[in-house]
């Protein structure tokens, strides 16, 4: 009798007790990896549909603007010249009047550039600016900032990188946007494309553009490369600095490094000196601890441009 209660009131010992508290922290422990490997998964997830979104939707909708640089023009060849040239690089793109050698109209960030300092976030290199510009014949037309556009009106924009504010960022807070200004007549007194403008990408590190040229009585140099020796792309600024007569424009590259909006948070897979090859240009991000926490891709567009493929009848 004495015996069956004493066997009845025994408990685990201390062994089996450390041994049940070893396997339940390891269990525990297991359990919270699991929940954190999932929840880095859902993070780098959410992050690349982000960027795929912001990439390919983003860029779309510059790339069928950009479609429309000039359309309606009176000329089907674009270059720094022409009067109402579908790539504004020039004021003779938008007034033929001239004073004291200069063209008779005030310009605001109106033309298209190349590399323009603090306006980006790679090493050594500035982001490019591209100004477009047609001629609207259609009712029920919008810009790129959604302002409707009169019919027989022309529409000016402007492409280009700007901070914008976030918390967390690495770096500068670059965003892609676009200021839009419309002018009816064919002698505008000014261009004004100062401003914010709209926001097309929420975080772009980089945004570059390459003109495609030709040459219309073109021979090649090497009969296997026919016709095409005679395209080539050059940047904006070697365009502009040109002093021989500058090439007719037929097609532009667009290139954007565009990052994630949303955090992964530590990434150790991360390389800093990772080099980014967008377009003609070769360099890696100025150094930032939080680099490592977003996600980037590189996306690439090749517009033909409207009647731009015209002979330039100077030649």
């Amino acid at each position: 009798m004495n015996l069956s209660i004493h066997k009845a009131n025994e408990g685990f010992t201390l062994l089996e007790l450390m041994i049940a508290l070893t396997l339940g922290l390891i269990v525990s422990a297991i359990a919270i990896q699991l929940t954190l490997t999932a929840q880095k998964g859902v993070s780098n997830q959410q992050a690349m549909s982000n960027l795929q979104n912001d990439a390919l939707f983003g860029l779309e909708a510059v790339v069928r603007d950009v479609r429309l640089a000039n359309l309606n023009a009176a000329d089907v060849v674009i270059n720094n010249s022409v009067l109402h040239g579908g790539i504004v690089l020039d004021a003779q793109n938008y007034t033929a009047k001239r004073a004291g050698g200069l063209a008779d109209v005030q310009l605001v960030e109106a033309l298209s550039e190349g590399q323009i300092s603090n306006s980006s976030n790679l090493q050594g290199i500035g982001s490019d600016q591209l100004v477009i510009q047609y001629r609207n014949m259609m009712e029920d037309q919008f810009d790129c900032e959604g302002r409707s556009v009169p019919v027989d009106t022309y529409v000016v924009q402007k492409y280009f990188l700007r901070k914008d504010t976030s918390r967390n960022d690495p770096n500068e807070p670059f965003s892609l946007a676009c200021k839009a200004f419309t002018y009816s007549g064919d002698e505008p007194a000014k261009i004004d494309l100062s401003g914010n403008g709209e926001i097309i990408i929420p975080r772009v590190d980089y945004f570059g553009v390459l003109l495609g040229v030709a040459q219309d009585k073109c021979i090649a140099t090497d009969p296997a490369d026919g016709i095409m020796s005679c395209f080539g792309y050059i940047s904006i600024k070697d365009y502009k600095a040109l002093t021989v007569t500058k090439p007719q424009i037929v097609m532009i590259k667009i290139g954007v490094l565009v990052r994630s909006t949303n955090s992964i948070g530590a990434n150790d897979l991360y390389n800093k000196d990772k080099i980014y090859n967008v377009l003609n240009v070769k360099a890696k991000l100025k150094d930032d601890t939080k680099n490592k926490m977003y996600m980037r891709n590189i996306v690439t567009q090749t517009i033909a441009l409207r009647n731009g493929f015209g002979i330039d009848k100077q030649q």
